[in-house]
């Protein structure tokens, strides 16, 4: 029996699972530069509120638990009728999806669900009366007749925003944040509209909630903890969890990645499929055990 070579073998076998499993462990808590990324500490990341609450990534929308929360952040992928039904079933069974862009990709989902909210991407508003550092990044207050429309506003007075498009509000939709009366956005024409303008909406779809927010910077590092946002994201987040969805950015990324392994943990956890994962670890173990130690009372063959 040639035992070097078995051993080699086993040695290689060894090398690429420990690989494997460094490479996971690299994508699940290695700090990076992505955008979005969970393990970004820079202003355009969300390691500050994937490490506060209970955040997952997801690359299917119709695999997202009833009653959790989905949040859909600056897509780049348009949104199928199969991803809308998914959506709308989520919605009405209670759960709460929280749309935060300035793309306007997210206008095909709203449309999609019947929704009376639109975002007009082609405008950012700007104000340089009320705004927290440059008239960029405007504040908005939330409007009191909300207030007790919409439980998840409970002490939230203003919100702080990056460039935000604003919104249109019709049908059963509601307005629930606007930017002050000096605020103004310009048109491709060099028209000047002055505001105020809706920047946050909600529409109530059976037991759940669809919130819109112009801005697709409001869960990054950069902004969360200005204002009340912080109050704001708390008030959805906490005591539930949170799915960021992945499947509907452009590149590849960590997030992606972090979403697949979650998912495939997911699987694997399931019944019977755990009982398959044991018996595959104790099947590699096994395995990698040089023969002649599994041999018992005897010595190494040669």
């Amino acid at each position: 029996m040639n035992v070097k070579g078995g051993d080699a073998a086993r040695g290689l076998a060894a090398a690429a699972i420990l690989g494997l499993v460094a490479f996971v462990l690299l994508v699940q808590y290695a700090p990076d530069s992505v955008a979005f990324s969970p393990n970004n500490y820079g202003w355009n990341g969300l390691q500050g509120v994937a490490s506060t609450y209970r955040v997952n990534f997801t690359t299917s929308l119709a695999t997202v638990p009833p009653g959790s929360v989905v949040v859909v952040s600056q897509p780049s992928i348009n949104f199928s009728a199969s991803d809308a039904t998914a959506v709308k079933s989520f919605l009405l069974g209670g759960g709460t999806v929280l749309v935060a862009d300035t793309s306007g990709v997210a206008n095909e989902l709203l449309a999609r669900l019947g929704s009376g909210i639109a975002l007009q991407s082609q405008y950012d508003v700007v104000d340089r009366t009320y705004n927290w550092k440059s008239s960029s990044v405007p504040t908005a207050l939330v409007l009191p007749s909300a207030k007790s429309q919409f439980r998840f506003l409970a002490n939230v007075t203003g919100i702080a925003l990056n460039k935000p498009s604003p919104l249109i509000v019709t049908g059963q939709a509601a307005a629930l944040a606007v930017t002050s009366e000096f605020s103004t956005y310009s048109t491709p024409d060099g028209r000047v509209v002055r505001g105020p303008f809706v920047v946050m909406a909600a529409q109530k779809f059976g037991s759940g909630t669809l919130i819109v927010i112009g801005d697709s910077q409001f869960l990054l590092n950069s902004e969360w903890t200005v204002a009340d946002n912080r109050v704001l994201i708390g008030n959805l987040f906490a005591n539930t969890t949170v799915f960021v969805d992945a499947s509907h950015w452009g590149a590849s990324s960590i997030a992606q990645l972090k979403a697949e392994f979650g998912q495939a943990y997911s699987l694997v956890s399931a019944v019977p499929m755990r009982y398959v994962a044991v018996l595959f670890v104790l099947g590699v173990a096994l395995a990698l055990v040089p023969s002649g130690e599994r041999k018992t009372g005897r010595g190494t063959t040669t």
